[in-house]
């Protein structure tokens, strides 16, 4: 899984992530098509962050970049229609034709959001005659795994860091086999995540699966200070998220701050890992702590959504 949110960290402030994001989908764009222009990010840039083709002659495309973390509502709306309104008007101003406009945002939307981009969309297009396409997080996160892009993911620190190294002492972490991954799709803790929004999931079926082989192993051997350890880590990670799930119930809007809970308890239990979370018995790596949360999502003992109890009647 690759997290977009290292680029605010590296750059130390969110005005320098949305220039290194803009930076990133510049060289996104050079990677599929092999030319392309930044434009200087100013009030001047004719609603044009990128561009491929040219505009003085002939045809362009044109990317533009907005750095929206937390999904796409009223204000960001105004923001893209802004954006878009801009570029139709310096195409009329300026003579140049726009063939391709797209949207690059790194974050997932909501139904609602969905349905006023595709409503959106098709209102500009049949206005302008342009062609209008949106880049959300997960088409950046494919394009960022391809064997192509790696000099890009290292270039902004954002290799993958789903399956870690083995830290000494610490149990292996295994691949996920192939075709394991798809036994997985109808699993609660799947459903979970996808109703949560959380729709690239790799990373948590491969803990899911590394947490059943630590469990399976530990309950074989019959070793009754192992499975103490394990039961306990069970427990210390449903508090830390029954802590952190009762607070989000209380904010104004409890649906997004529940999902918010999944980044958090990953990002804890890493945090946590050779700390109160530390497994001198059954050596677990945080990889395999974080499957043992995935498990309890799987049994229905914590979720990322208000109701996430009522996927258990469904199934």
């Amino acid at each position: 899984m690759l997290n977009l949110n290292q680029l605010e960290v590296d750059s130390g402030s969110v005005e320098g992530a949305r220039a290194s994001f803009q930076k990133l989908v510049v060289h996104l764009v050079k990677l599929k098509h092999g030319n392309a222009i930044e434009v200087q990010p100013a009030p001047g840039d004719w609603g044009i962050d990128v561009l491929v083709g040219t505009l003085t002659s002939g045809t362009c495309l044109v990317w533009q970049a907005k750095y929206f973390m937390d999904g796409i509502k009223a204000p960001q709306k105004e923001q893209i229609d802004a954006s878009f309104e801009q570029l139709v008007k310096k195409s009329k101003e300026q003579q140049f034709k726009v063939d391709a406009w797209q949207l690059c945002v790194p974050c997932t939307l909501s139904p609602q959001a969905i349905k006023w981009w595709e409503n959106w969309k098709k209102k500009r297009t049949a206005e302008t005659g342009i062609r209008i396409d949106l880049m959300c997080i997960s088409d950046i996160e494919q394009m960022l795994m391809a064997p192509e892009a790696q000099d890009i993911r290292n270039q902004f620190n954002l290799g993958p860091k789903g399956i870690p190294p083995q830290t000494l002492g610490e149990r292996l972490i295994h691949d996920l086999p192939t075709g394991k991954s798809s036994e997985y799709d109808n699993s609660l803790f799947i459903r979970k995540l996808v109703l949560a929004g959380i729709t690239e999931n790799m990373s948590a079926r491969c803990q899911f699966f590394n947490a059943e082989l630590v469990q399976k192993e530990i309950h074989d051997k019959g070793d009754g200070e192992e499975i103490g350890e394990l039961v306990s880590l069970y427990e210390k990670i449903r508090s830390m998220w029954e802590t952190r799930f009762n607070q989000a119930l209380l904010d104004n809007d409890p649906g997004r701050e529940t999902q918010k809970v999944y980044s958090d308890m990953l990002k804890s239990i890493e945090d946590m890992d050779k700390g109160s979370l530390d497994s001198p018995k059954i050596l677990a790596s945080f990889v395999h702590k974080q499957g043992f949360m995935q498990q309890l999502a799987d049994a229905c003992k914590i979720g990322w959504t208000p109701d996430f109890r009522t996927l258990d009647t469904e199934s």
